[in-house]
């Protein structure tokens, strides 16, 4: 069933079968319409959204992988489209909904399905993508555990471990909003009530808009657009995750600095040693800036703040504007007593330790969380003045802000290029640019390919990525006063 949708789906992608795509919509329909109709709780939006995620469908059918698992994609739209949908509402809407949702929470006779239904998405969204499709199939979709082993290519034991691990995260979640259902009442709850059949004649009407092209009302233009964006951005923030992931990696390279001059400036060995002394002198810094990065033709600028003291103080503050409607926001601090996350409107999250929150932030913030804490704080996987580093050249000086710059560029690994440019005043970083060739990324999807049989297939299907990362930082300020409460949420 699950092979025979992609063959559907290339079949309408080559030569636009409406018989086809009528097929794919009347199969996984009921999945998609109920989803829609649990998360917003609006039967008119749900049509709507189900109309939205299926021309979705029809627009990328031709960009799909073969190994795509069609109803985990269709999920994972749903959710982006409602998610549009319900931000795009006034926040009173979204205020007489969170009032109702809790008012079922405290009746005191409520039953297993209602006191799940409307911390079901939400909680979905927490887990990882395995995890998420392994429990669509099993749950939604009532896929057997072989079935699932096949889609998600490990065997079939593994499958029913994937299926147990990931539902005993779905219950820990549920436990953190206040449910406290065992796994086994939760699993029948779910499989009993999460996928509804969809209001008659609804098909037919998606079947006609998506893949005929019909005309559809301006609510439904706006969601697809909303959505697509909100779709291109994940697809962007995964690629940049991934990216300063090999940054990261390659930062531990060793080889020595070129000491050419340029004029009679400093040679590279002298200026690099100069701005380790000045980091190193410091007893705090404060700065705001923007990362601007490129994905084949898109782009996603994230701004931030940066403040950093010595020996265990810091806070991150990024965003990151994703459409007129909606801003990804997150921010990691220490006061000094533990280490914390944040991510958009969940609660604050405690991390075992510092390198784990800068770690778990630094694809996300725009890699805010790495360069200049990393240099600041001496810490291997992110400072940029550790090494020396391979086939670091010197270039042409040039302005940053103002500010008179040397220039170094250097390959950390094959395909992996870093550009610095370090302040010839201060001697402190003022840019940064990391480029990440297809190749490059292409090796370390592979790599975690072969340990992670599960990986999602379209993290696997790259044939052109290159990622440009320009950070820049300005209004920098060192050794300024700071109390512990200028770095606590």
């Amino acid at each position: 069933m699950m092979s025979d949708d992609m063959t559907l789906v290339r079949e309408f992608a080559t030569s636009q079968s409406e018989p086809a795509f009528a097929a794919l919509v009347e199969r996984h329909i009921a999945l998609v319409h109920t989803a829609a109709l649990r998360q917003t709780g609006d039967a008119h939006l749900a049509e709507e959204i189900t109309q939205a995620v299926f021309i979705i469908l029809a627009r990328k059918a031709a960009s799909l992988g073969s190994k795509t698992v069609l109803s985990a994609w269709l999920y994972r739209a749903t959710r982006y489209a409602a998610a549009d949908a319900l931000r795009a509402r006034r926040r009173r809407q979204a205020r007489e909904q969170e009032a109702h949702m809790q008012s079922i929470l405290n009746q005191p006779d409520t039953d297993a399905w209602a006191q799940l239904a409307p911390l079901l998405d939400d909680a979905l969204a927490e887990l990882g993508e395995t995890d998420r499709t392994a429990l669509v199939l099993r749950f939604f979709e009532n896929k057997t555990a072989r079935e699932i082993a096949g889609a998600l290519r490990m065997e079939e034991a593994a499958a029913q471990k994937r299926v147990a691990r990931a539902l005993e995260k779905l219950r820990a979640i549920f436990v953190k909003r206040g449910v406290t259902l065992t796994a086994t009442v939760i699993a029948g709850a779910v499989a009993a009530n999460s996928v509804q059949a969809a209001p008659a004649g609804l098909a037919v009407k998606v079947s006609v808009v998506a893949a005929k092209g019909a005309a559809v009302t301006t609510s439904i233009t706006t969601l697809v657009k909303g959505t697509l964006k909100i779709m291109t951005y994940a697809k962007l923030k995964l690629a940049l995750g991934i990216s300063a992931a090999i940054m990261l990696a390659g930062g531990a390279t060793t080889v020595i600095l070129s000491s050419d001059r340029v004029s009679d400036d400093l040679p590279s060995s002298e200026i690099f040693k100069r701005a380790q002394e000045k980091y190193a002198s410091l007893t705090n810094y404060s700065d705001e800036g923007k990362t601007v990065a490129t994905l084949n033709g898109m782009t996603l600028t994230t701004t931030f703040t940066i403040r950093l003291a010595r020996p265990n103080f810091y806070r991150i503050d990024w965003e990151q504007p994703v459409h007129s409607s909606y801003t990804n926001k997150g921010v990691v601090w220490s006061a000094g007593e533990g280490d914390f996350m944040v991510m958009g409107d969940r609660d604050a999250q405690k991390q075992t330790s510092r390198e784990s929150a800068w770690g778990g932030a630094t694809g996300i913030s725009g890699g805010a969380a790495a360069t200049i804490p990393g240099t600041f704080f001496k810490m291997n996987w992110g400072n940029q003045l550790g090494g020396p580093v391979a086939n670091e050249k010197r270039q042409a000086d040039e302005k940053v802000g103002g500010m008179d710059c040397y220039v170094f560029t250097s390959e950390l690994k094959k395909g992996v290029t870093r550009t610095l440019w370090i302040g010839k005043q201060d001697f402190l970083i003022h840019q940064v640019r990391n480029v990440t060739s297809t190749e490059a990324m292409k090796a370390v999807l592979a790599g975690a390919a072969k340990r992670n049989p599960g990986m999602p297939a379209r993290l696997q299907q790259i044939e052109s990525l290159v990622i440009t990362s320009t950070e820049t930082h300005e209004n920098i300020v060192v050794n300024q006063k700071f109390s512990p409460a200028d770095f606590a949420r």
